[in-house]
């Protein structure tokens, strides 16, 4: 499989990159045939999970765009056409706008001509309603909030730079999907033509090349906001590996849920139910105790900073999904698990950057924890000179341990070849001290 975005303005990394995606996009395009060809699929299956997540899929659209609606709300007024109380009605009109723009995506979709300017402007006009600005290329400088990026300044430029993503996507008609998907948002949110609501007509796009192209379509949720943020930052500079994860790890979750969907079309799993709510109230423990490790490290690297002029910015992600928590306890592997990321840099030295996810337990926790080891760890990437994915395990450049895990109250911690025990302020401080270590010079510990 080709994996090739020359006359975009993106890269793959080198080599070892680019394979990674190949082997990405590949892995999913051939788990998408293998559930046709068992006849999973079926139009009972897909309808009952298009119903499903019709109304989830506008919510989280206009939630990283604002909007305060939950799914209940965001169904009560595309269903009921009415404002919901308590909320700026514009919001309930968004929902209402996007509801349509989303239904026209599945009736576009049947038609296989590559996506172009006028499908583009015709979605964008269904989204803004029919407002002034709809469907209408901007005349006028923009920023956008929160980026460095500068986007074209010129309706010349603009449209330059439209004209070459049209051109591409009708020259790269056969690439594959995914790939398809990633450039085409991308590279329309880093133009940014439009006055309004340039985020959410580029995943309408997205959308639209994925369910044309036989895909369910994904969901990027507000809790992904931060992910969506730095991804597209990173394309902006020409770096489209994060982007693509992006894409194939909320592919991943839509897979899972059509597969659930299918399985429901053929009865009721009580036992699943039943373990399901049980993991729930383990995941709550879960999400507890690393929200607790994440606040004690800060303290304690804080603290260690004093007055020297270290720089030290920590983030702390959105928690765990039960399904989530569910999948990685039962040993299958979640993308983008992050739980939390640490960077520091001293002038002079490196900077130090690792980033904390959610993954599946090993043996040597596992033979600790023979009886009850179905459960997630901690674990630890550092950022892969290699572009894709963005990050690498870090191994022996784990701060604290290379796996951690809750056991009751205490940190069960594979490190040095070991099984250790601590306590939430004792590995809070290990960790803290590892990082102290490699970042701060020698004479101000």
């Amino acid at each position: 499989m080709l994996i090739d975005v020359a006359g975009t303005p993106y890269y793959l990394g080198d080599e070892t990159g680019s394979r990674a995606v190949r082997s990405t996009i590949q892995d999913l395009a051939e788990r998408v045939q293998l559930l046709r060809a068992q006849g999973k699929l079926t139009e009972a299956t897909l309808a009952d999970y298009y119903g499903e997540k019709r109304f989830e899929q506008i919510a989280e659209s206009n939630a990283l765009e604002g909007s305060p609606l939950s799914i209940g709300e965001t169904e009560l007024a595309v269903l009921k056409g009415i404002t919901i109380s308590g909320h700026d009605p514009a919001y309930s009109r968004d929902a209402q706008t996007l509801a349509r723009a989303l239904d026209e995506v599945t009736r576009m979709a049947r038609d296989k001509t590559p996506t172009d300017i006028e499908q583009l402007k015709h979605l964008h006009e269904l989204i803004l309603g029919g407002r002034p600005a709809a469907g209408v290329f901007r005349t006028a400088e923009v920023r956008i909030s929160g980026s460095r990026h500068v986007p074209p300044r010129t309706w010349k430029d603009v449209m330059d730079q439209m004209d070459q993503w049209e051109a591409w996507s009708k020259m790269n008609r056969n690439s594959p999907t995914l790939l398809r998907a990633a450039v085409l948002h991308a590279w329309l949110e880093h133009i940014h033509p439009f006055s309004d609501g340039n985020g959410r007509t580029g995943r309408a796009i997205t959308n639209l090349e994925l369910v044309r192209a036989g895909y369910p379509p994904i969901i990027i949720r507000r809790k992904d906001h931060d992910h969506y943020i730095d991804a597209l930052g990173r394309a902006d500079g020409g770096d489209l590996g994060a982007f693509v994860d992006l894409v194939a790890g909320r592919m991943e979750d839509s897979l899972r849920d059509l597969e659930r969907a299918a399985q429901r079309r053929e009865g009721y799993d009580i036992q699943r139910q039943k373990l399901r709510q049980a993991q729930g109230n383990r995941l709550a423990l879960w999400n507890a105790g690393v929200h607790l490790l994440f606040t004690g490290i800060r303290a304690n690297l804080i603290e260690r900073v004093g007055d020297t002029n270290l720089e030290l910015d920590m983030h702390e992600y959105d928690q765990l999904s039960v399904d989530d928590f569910i999948d990685l306890s039962e040993g299958r592997v979640v993308r983008l698990s992050w739980a939390f990321v640490i960077r520091c840099r001293t002038p002079g030295m490196p900077a130090i950057e690792r980033l904390a996810w959610t993954g599946v337990m090993g043996e040597p926790l596992r033979a600790r924890l023979v009886h009850e080891s179905g459960r997630p760890v901690l674990m630890w990437s550092v950022p892969n000179p290699n572009r894709y994915p963005p990050w690498r395990r870090a191994d022996e450049l784990s701060p604290g341990g290379e796996q951690m895990t809750i056991h009751r109250d205490r940190w069960l911690v594979f490190r040095d070849g070991q099984v250790k025990e601590f306590s939430p302020s004792e590995l809070a401080a290990k960790i803290a001290e590892d990082i102290a270590e490699w970042t701060i010079p020698g004479p101000t510990l």
